[in-house]
């Protein structure tokens, strides 16, 4: 077995993006508000397009017929949002890297010790060493999987994999440590996209607080269920500063995704919608006509209102606008959420949400 399969074996929880796809609503995906300002729009070298059509930018033509610049920049514009990110979230990361580097060679400078020997003092000689019993739970949990290879040799190999992850997780929090400690002040601008809030739209928190969540999820995405509890800690860590918007975006593959946002909606006309919600996400289900009104029924809605509204389209416009708001702005999966218009993709951790909050607050 490689390394590489082994890495995947014992990582895999730890490294595979988060997040339900547009394409079969199953696999994981790569990885805007009110109160952000309007999106920018790029400029269009003139060597890009003709003047041809009353002076408007033709890029194309089929059998004489003009394709229009504006035409592509509709099109393309959710394509260019999730680029933009993409690269944006590269940039970061090298930046964080080199800005690492800087504060450990700063820091061996005033040790008298090369950076190599500053590292093994504070990474090698401090990551804990590997539990016995956790290597050999781990070697009777996949022993098939390491076929051909003798008990010693497999063990050495998750020990070394094993190992190089706590080397790892030490140095980021040696890294953090030394980041505290100094002055690092961060410019690289972060893309934004403007959101227009759907009339209508669930949300929760104030209408003023200075930052907006919007989020797009679908009811029936496993990861959606599993971002919940951080949506809950974000909203209960900054009362009165923080608004939630709601918005659809039942997945392709994901059957049940449709009806349950339906549903949703339906129990919002009884000014239930967040319950209904909570109950959609936290405990998953069949989310077929019994499972859906067996929710509504344990929150005490009119079962005769609510029956009606699940078996009428009503709701449908709003959840298919809301479906494609989310593919205009480059949402390719479920749950994805935007930041005061920064775009942040699949079930992050706390800290990604806490980060671009803490920044937005001080920068106001």
């Amino acid at each position: 077995m490689s390394k590489t399969r082994v890495v995947a074996l014992l990582l895999a929880g730890a490294v595979v993006a988060a997040a339900c796809s547009r394409r079969d609503g199953a696999s994981a995906s790569p990885a805007v508000s009110a109160t952000a300002g309007p999106a920018t729009a790029a400029a269009v070298p003139s060597s890009r397009v003709s003047p041809t059509v009353s002076g408007v930018g033709v890029v194309a033509e089929v059998n004489g017929g003009p394709i229009l610049d504006s035409e592509l920049e509709q099109r393309v514009a959710g394509r260019l949002t999730r680029l933009r990110q993409e690269e944006y979230e590269i940039r970061k990361q090298v930046l964080d890297e080199l800005i690492a580097e800087r504060l450990v060679t700063a820091e061996a400078a005033r040790r008298k010790v090369s950076p190599e020997d500053l590292l093994r003092q504070e990474v090698d000689a401090k990551t804990p060493a590997l539990p016995a019993d956790r290597l050999q739970l781990i070697y009777e949990q996949n022993k098939e999987r390491f076929a051909g290879q003798s008990r010693e040799q497999a063990l050495a190999k998750i020990r070394e994999v094993l190992g190089e992850r706590a080397k790892a997780t030490r140095r980021a929090a040696y890294e953090a440590e030394l980041r505290a400690g100094a002055r690092v002040a961060v410019r690289l601008e972060a893309p934004r996209v403007a959101i227009e809030i759907p009339k209508g739209a669930p949300s929760t928190g104030p209408a003023s607080a200075p930052v907006t969540i919007v989020e797009f999820t679908d009811y029936q995405c496993p990861y959606c269920h599993r971002a919940q509890t951080v949506i809950d800690e974000v909203l209960s860590r900054y009362p009165g500063k923080v608004r939630l918007v709601h918005l659809d975006f039942p997945l392709d593959g994901h059957p049940g995704a449709t009806p349950a946002a339906r549903a949703a909606r339906c129990a919002g006309e009884q000014g239930k919608f967040w319950e209904y919600h909570r109950s959609l996400m936290t405990a998953p289900g069949a989310l077929d006509d019994a499972d859906l009104k067996n929710r509504a029924a344990s929150l005490r809605l009119s079962a005769s209102s609510f029956g009606r509204c699940l078996s009428s389209d009503r709701h449908d416009a709003a959840i298919q606008a809301s479906l494609e708001q989310g593919e205009g702005l480059g949402v390719t999966g479920t749950p994805a959420y935007f930041v005061n218009g920064r775009m942040l993709s699949g079930a992050r951790p706390l800290e990604d949400f806490t980060g671009i909050i803490d920044a937005e607050l001080a920068g106001r």
